[in-house]
C-alpha cells in the first residue's frame, strides 16, 4: 500500500530554483490578432511589424540564389539556410563595421547589437561567420520574413498573386519546401546581386569559414540597409516595383491595396508637410477618420483627399473605427477587472454596473465632464448620454458641436490614463455610442461590408459590425433609448465576458493568462489588472521606414519629413493615372 508520508523510491518532487515569469495578457479580446490583423494585412500586404526594411526584401532572394548556386542544387534546403544564415551575419557584421560600430539608420538590422558588442573588441582580423551568432540560438532574420518574401511571389511555391484577393495574409503560404525563386525572386535576386558583385565577399568560396573584417567591411558597404537609398537605380528600381506592385492592375487584391495604402502615406507625408505637421500614426488617423490636419496648437484644417485615394482612404478609416473600438471594449474589461478584484467570491455583471453607476463613479465622471449629471449614468439612454457631450442624434450635422469626439475620449482613457480610474468605464461606454453612431450615419454601405468581410467566426471575431449586430437582435433598433444599464449589460456579457473566455480558452495553456474565470453567474477575478487598452497601429513604422528606403520620403532636420523628388513624381504618376 502506498505510504502518504513517504515518497516511494525513483520519485521526486519538482524543486523551482527561480519563480517561473508570469504570462503577459496582450489583447484579451482578441480584438488586435484577428480582425484587427486582418485588416491590417490587407491594407499593407506583407508590410508586417516586424518586416521594416526593404534591403531584406532583396537580400534574402540573393542568399537564396547565391547558396543554391554555390552546392550546386535546390534540393538541399537545410544546406541551403545554413548558407543563408552565414551571409545573413556577415551583412550584419559587415554593416556595423562600415558604419565604424553603429547600426544601419533606421534600425531593424537584426542581430546589429551583437555585432556592435563585437566590433567594440575587434575591428581587424578574421572571423569564423559559422561560430559566430548575430541572434540568439543561432537563428536566422528570415523567420520574419518568411512569410512575406512567400506572399509576395518571391519563391516556386509562392501564393499566386491572384490568390491574395481571397487569403490575408496571415492565411497565406508561409511554409518552403525547396527554396527555389521565382522568376520574380531571380530578378530581385539579380538586383541584389549586381550591387554586390564587385565585393570581396560574394567571391569567396564555399568552404572558406573565416572572413577577414576588412572584406566585410567592404560588403557591408555596398549590402547594409541604409545603403539602399544611395543604390544605384538597378538595385533600387526592382524593389520599388515589388512594394507598389508595378506588374499588377488588378484592383481585386492585397497586393493592389498595398499599392494604394503607400501612395496614402506619400499623399499624407506631403499634405502633412505643407501644413507644418509631421506625419505620424496620430496625424494619419486623424487625416483618414476624420479628414482633418491637426497642428501643435490645436488648429484644425480640413483637407480633401484626392479622389484616386478615397476608396483606400475610407479602408483605413475602418481600420481606425476597429482600434477606437478595441479601445472602448478593453477599457470596459479594464473597469470589470477592477470592480472584481476585492470580492474573492466574485460579482454577477449587475452588481460590475452597479459598481460603473456608484456615486463616486458619478462624481467622477461629472467632474470629467464639468457638469452635474442629472440622473445615474446607468439610468440614461444611449441618446441622452451622446447629449451630454453635445451630440444630437436626430440633428443633421450630428457631430458638428463635437467633431473629434472618439479622439478627444480616447486620449482621456490612454494619455490622461482614466482608463484606470472611477470614470473610465462610462467614459469607454460613450466611447463606444459615438462610435456606433458614426460608423452608422457616415460609412458607406460598401465599406461596411468590407468590414463585415472580415468577420470570419462570428462568436469569436468582434468588430462593429457584430456590435451592431447583436444589439439590433436581442434589444431591437430602437436600443438607443433603452437604459445604458440594459444596454450594458448585454454588451459586457457577450463581448467582454464571454469574449474574454473564449479568448482564454483558445490561448490554452502557456498562453496568456485569464484575468476572471466565471463561476455560473459569478465572474471571479484572478487578482490582475490590465490597463493598457491602446492597439496602435503596428505596421505604419514599418510602411514609413520601407518608404524611407526607398528614397521616395526623407527626413530633413530643417523642413521635416517630406517627399524626394523621386517620391513626388512617383505619386503625381500614380494620381494623373488614376492609381495605375
Amino acid at each position: 500500500m502506498l505510504n502518504l508520508n513517504r515518497l516511494p523510491d525513483g520519485i521526486a518532487l519538482l524543486n523551482w530554483n527561480s519563480e517561473l515569469p508570469s504570462s503577459g495578457t496582450g489583447d484579451p479580446l482578441g480584438m488586435t490578432l484577428r480582425v484587427g490583423a486582418r485588416l491590417g494585412a490587407e491594407l499593407l500586404h506583407c508590410i508586417t511589424s516586424i518586416t521594416p526594411r526593404a534591403r531584406y526584401y532583396s537580400f534574402f532572394p540573393w542568399a537564396f540564389q547565391r547558396a543554391q548556386e554555390r552546392i550546386g542544387t535546390s534540393d538541399n534546403l537545410d544546406l541551403t539556410m545554413r548558407l543563408v544564415l552565414v551571409d545573413e551575419r556577415a551583412m550584419t557584421l559587415g554593416a556595423v563595421l562600415h558604419h565604424e560600430g553603429r547600426p544601419c539608420d533606421g534600425g531593424s538590422l537584426q542581430g546589429s547589437n551583437r555585432a556592435v558588442d563585437f566590433v567594440a573588441q575587434r575591428t581587424k582580423g578574421t572571423i569564423d561567420l559559422t561560430k559566430w551568432n548575430h541572434l540568439r540560438d543561432n537563428t536566422s532574420g528570415f523567420d520574419a520574413y518568411k512569410g512575406s518574401l512567400i506572399n509576395l511571389g518571391m519563391f516556386e511555391e509562392s501564393t499566386d498573386p491572384g490568390e491574395a484577393a481571397v487569403k490575408d495574409e496571415a492565411e497565406g503560404s508561409t511554409s518552403l519546401q525547396s527554396g527555389r525563386l521565382s522568376p520574380r525572386g531571380q530578378k530581385i535576386a539579380e538586383s541584389f546581386g549586381r550591387a554586390v558583385a564587385k565585393t570581396e565577399f560574394n567571391n569567396i568560396h564555399t568552404k572558406i569559414s573565416s572572413v577577414d573584417l576588412d572584406v566585410l567591411a567592404e560588403f557591408g558597404a555596398a549590402s547594409g540597409l541604409c545603403e539602399l537609398r544611395y543604390a544605384d537605380k538597378f538595385d533600387l528600381l526592382p524593389l520599388r516595383d515589388l512594394f507598389f506592385a508595378a506588374q499588377s492592375d488588378d484592383q481585386h487584391n492585397s497586393h493592389f491595396r498595398r499599392r494604394m495604402s503607400l501612395l496614402l502615406l506619400l499623399w499624407a507625408v506631403d499634405v502633412t508637410n505643407e501644413a507644418g505637421v509631421t506625419l505620424d500614426a496620430q496625424s494619419f488617423d486623424d487625416l483618414t477618420y476624420y479628414r482633418i490636419i491637426s497642428d501643435e496648437l490645436g488648429e484644425v484644417t480640413s483637407v480633401k483627399t484626392p479622389p484616386v485615394l478615397e476608396d483606400i482612404s475610407e479602408r483605413w478609416r475602418i481600420f481606425h473605427f476597429h482600434n477606437y473600438l478595441t479601445t472602448a471594449l478593453e477599457s470596459l474589461l479594464a473597469g470589470l477587472v477592477r470592480a472584481i478584484r476585492h470580492h474573492p467570491a466574485g460579482r454577477t455583471v449587475g452588481e460590475v454596473l452597479e459598481a460603473f453607476n456608484s456615486a463616486e463613479a458619478r462624481s467622477a465622471l461629472g467632474e470629467y465632464l464639468a457638469i452635474e449629471l442629472p440622473i445615474p449614468f446607468m439610468d440614461l439612454t444611449p441618446t441622452e448620454s451622446l447629449a451630454l457631450l453635445e451630440i444630437d442624434c436626430a440633428a443633421a450635422k450630428v457631430f458638428e458641436a463635437n467633431p473629434l469626439v472618439e479622439r478627444l475620449l480616447r486620449s482621456s482613457l490612454v494619455e490622461e490614463d482614466l482608463v484606470s480610474g472611477l470614470a473610465g468605464p462610462a467614459v469607454a461606454t460613450l466611447l463606444l455610442f459615438a462610435l456606433l453612431l458614426r460608423y452608422k450615419t457616415s460609412v458607406k454601405e460598401a465599406h461596411k461590408g468590407w468590414n463585415t468581410k472580415k468577420v470570419i467566426h462570428p462568436f469569436a471575431d468582434v468588430a462593429i459590425p457584430t456590435v451592431e449586430m447583436a444589439l439590433t437582435t436581442d434589444l431591437g433598433n430602437d436600443w438607443w433609448n433603452l437604459p445604458n444599464r440594459e444596454v450594458m449589460s448585454r454588451l459586457l456579457n457577450r463581448f467582454v465576458v464571454r469574449q474574454h473566455e473564449t479568448m482564454s480558452y483558445e490561448k490554452g495553456f502557456g498562453g496568456s493568462p485569464p484575468l476572471f474565470r466565471v463561476d455560473g453567474t459569478m465572474i471571479v477575478g484572478m487578482d490582475l489588472i490590465r490597463d493598457d487598452v491602446d492597439p496602435g497601429n503596428p505596421r505604419f513604422p514599418s510602411a514609413m521606414q520601407v518608404l524611407r528606403d526607398l528614397r521616395l520620403i526623407v527626413n530633413d532636420p530643417e523642413e521635416g519629413q517630406s517627399l524626394t523628388p523621386d517620391g513626388r513624381t512617383m505619386l503625381e504618376s500614380f494620381l494623373e493615372s488614376g492609381g495605375s
